[in-house]
């Protein structure tokens, strides 16, 4: 079936489109920026957002000191102004901060961009589960148990800088890491295990009693990438009824190449575990590179395009592209 540019720009305004994984603009750090120019996605502002058709994304604060600890400040309150900081852009922005799917529903509605607050690495608990009902006060909705370190929820296999993590190293869930998920659970902030090694995911995965997902990833079985998720772990996450966010990284020669490739890893994903299972997760703002064809969130139509000429049905797309 044959479609045009403009019709399939059309199709991403005529649906909702949410994005599984982001951050506010100026994340990365100005020097990167200069020394990789030609490489690092150029920043979207949220106000901006809706030109790009895509109607929202969970927007993540970073909640280990990897990025931040040249500031010296502590994880907590790192993670408590950056939450504030977040909010300020997204009222800015005139956009809404979603805490229920009400409100979800109450923004499409009124045409208005729509976010999630997410943390990215739990870090910032350091044993103390009542920091997340405090951040859950606050209006976070999502937790990604782990980033670029172990921590004392659980542990990874791709580090700060690259460093690829010993199998001896990957511990799994911890004791604490268990009560969290339980707390989780009982609050309704969502987990997230991109960053989280098979052992943690699998851990989370078998006693979470609410889906979980994995909001930026790929398969393993078609690259050997650590960020990359095994299908074991793939069919474990669909088991709870949650999802995976197809990620258009690259950076180095890791990750996907192009569109065409990013189509394949898609279809592989979904042939496994169903494309109920299936949405994109971009990294918008916190990722330093990706595919060829696409750089950032305006160039989503020519992906959504080249899936429609691949054979995908615009009903795949809905289910794909509306999470």
């Amino acid at each position: 079936m044959n479609f045009t540019i403009e019709e399939v720009k059309q199709f991403q305004k005529d649906i909702f489109i949410f994005d599984l994984h982001g951050h506010k603009d100026g994340l990365l750090p100005k020097i990167p920026r200069i020394l990789n120019w030609k490489h690092i996605p150029k920043d979207i502002k949220l106000s901006d957002l809706s030109g790009t058709g895509v109607n929202g994304f969970i927007i993540c604060a970073l909640g280990d000191s990897n990025t931040f600890k040249i500031r010296k400040i502590d994880n907590y309150k790192m993670v408590l102004l950056q939450i504030e900081e977040i909010k300020k852009k997204i009222l800015e922005a005139d956009g809404i901060i979603a805490t229920t799917a009400q409100q979800i529903s109450k923004a499409i509605l009124e045409k208005k961009s729509v976010f999630v607050l997410g943390i990215e690495g739990g870090d910032f608990l350091e044993h103390n589960i009542e920091r997340l009902t405090t951040v859950f006060n606050k209006g976070v909705r999502l937790l990604s148990l782990v980033h670029y370190s172990k921590n004392s929820l659980g542990s990874i296999n791709f580090g700060w800088k690259g460093k690829v993590i010993p199998e001896s190293e990957q511990t799994g869930l911890t004791h604490f890491g268990k009560d969290v998920v339980k707390k989780a659970n009982k609050l309704g902030i969502l987990l997230d295990l991109a960053h989280a090694d098979e052992k943690t995911t699998l851990d989370v995965a078998g006693i979470s009693n609410s889906p979980v997902i994995c909001s930026h990833s790929g398969p393993r079985k078609l690259q050997n990438f650590p960020r990359y998720v095994s299908d074991k772990a793939l069919k474990a996450i669909s088991s709870t009824g949650g999802m995976v966010g197809m990620w258009a990284f690259n950076n180095k020669g890791v990750g996907v190449r192009n569109i065409d490739n990013f189509i394949e890893y898609t279809k592989y994903i979904v042939n496994l575990i169903g494309i109920d299972h299936v949405g994109i997760g971009t990294d918008i703002n916190g990722v330093p590179g990706n595919m060829e064809g696409y750089e950032n969130l305006f160039d989503l139509y020519k992906v959504t395009y080249e899936f429609l000429c691949a054979g995908f049905t615009k009903n795949d797309m809905k289910l794909s592209l509306i999470h």
